[in-house]
């Protein structure tokens, strides 16, 4: 994946929160592949702080970040180094060897992790590990803390809540059109930034759109980058079944061309006993995250519509805001707004976005933030 990486190399001279910032931009390498796990990001510097190796979990079951970064370094260049890594280093043994021993059993001096490990068979027992062997193991407290509790955010929720997390992914002009009421919509972002979609869209388990977004514009709702080879799922918010129904019938949405059928989910109200296609039946929005739980879906992208996106925001389910902004005002008269049903009777009650980034894909503003 082409996410932003510094500059830095081996034998550079960093900084600590050089080193931190680096091992989050690493670790967000891999957000294609590792769920369930974590993104994790790894920096070994030497006894003078300059760069021994760097690391990070590429795949879920492959070397998590420690691992990675361990692995491109002598033994020997290791005395009196440090290293520096997203999470805490694991202690349990699952589909990799436990990190905290490996690095329990090398002359490194001093280890700081991002964050304390919110699974239990984990949490405080990597560093307690490290520090039995006589090592410094400490939890970075810095600036850069919520930036690591974001690249962890999917994680953190499963752990702590064992909830889904959802993401909602919004194009629209300046003055929060998405489209017009008649159903134009195509194209109101320019091209950099609907590539970067396809950056975040591999970050999640499961792309959610309404039943409208799929009949009005028919988008393929894939993963389109060179370097990205992953089979998202689609799930199709249609509680009435009226698109199952049409699905069953013909071939003409391009989803069904761009995604497997055992990857794709139909939410409904109504099953349909004879339908080919997988069906969560649901009673509300909250149920509905539930249902997702049990079908190891941990992440959801939300990709409209205006529908859509104003029933999550009313429930109160959504927990990140992907918002790219157009340089144009398209006006409320003929446009249709993305928040169009969502309910704020006072301003006390107003969302607030939190945490904000914001980043240029010319022309158009990119903001995040969480709710």
């Amino acid at each position: 994946m082409d996410e932003k990486v510094s500059s830095f190399k081996k034998g550079d001279l960093i900084t600590p929160e050089q080193a931190m910032q680096l091992a989050i931009e690493l670790a967000y390498l891999g957000a294609a592949y590792v769920s369930p796990n974590p993104l994790v990001g790894c920096v070994i510097v030497d006894r003078n702080h300059q760069i021994l190796a760097t690391g990070y979990h590429a795949r879920f079951g492959a070397a998590h970040a420690e691992a990675d970064a361990l692995a491109k370094v002598n033994v020997d260049e290791l005395k009196n180094a440090t290293l520096y890594v997203t999470l805490e280093p694991c202690a349990h043994e699952g589909k990799t060897p436990s990190c905290a021993k490996a690095i329990a059993q090398l002359p490194i001096k001093k280890v700081i992790y991002g964050l304390t490990d919110p699974n239990p068979l984990v949490s405080g027992q990597g560093a307690a590990i490290i520090q039995a062997a006589g090592k410094n193991a400490v939890e970075y407290e810095g600036p850069l803390k919520k930036d690591l509790e974001d690249v962890c955010e999917i994680f953190l929720k499963n752990f702590r809540q064992k909830k889904i997390f959802i993401a909602a992914k919004v194009a629209a002009s300046l003055d929060g059109q998405m489209g017009l009421k008649s159903g134009e919509s195509k194209w109101i972002t320019g091209e950099s930034s609907r590539e970067h979609v396809h950056l975040l869209r591999a970050r999640y388990d499961a792309l959610l759109v309404g039943r409208n977004t799929i009949e009005n514009d028919n988008p393929s709702l894939n993963i389109r980058h060179p370097d990205i080879k992953k089979h998202i799922k689609l799930i199709i918010m249609d509680p009435s079944g009226s698109l199952l129904t049409k699905a069953a019938q013909a071939n003409k949405f391009n989803f069904l061309k761009t995604h497997k059928k055992e990857n794709i989910f139909f939410a409904t109200k109504k099953l349909q006993l004879n339908s080919d296609y997988q069906q969560i039946e649901f009673l509300d929005l909250l149920d509905l995250t539930k249902k997702f739980w049990h079908l190891q879906i941990r992440s959801v992208l939300i990709e409209g519509g205006a529908y859509t996106y104003s029933s999550f925001l009313n429930a109160k389910l959504i927990d990140r805001l992907h918002l790219f902004l157009a340089p144009a005002v398209i006006g409320a008269a003929n446009g249709l707004s993305w928040t169009s049903a969502f309910e704020t009777e006072s301003l006390q009650n107003k969302l607030i976005l939190n945490n904000l980034k914001t980043q240029t894909f010319k022309p158009d503003i990119y903001i995040t933030g969480t709710l």
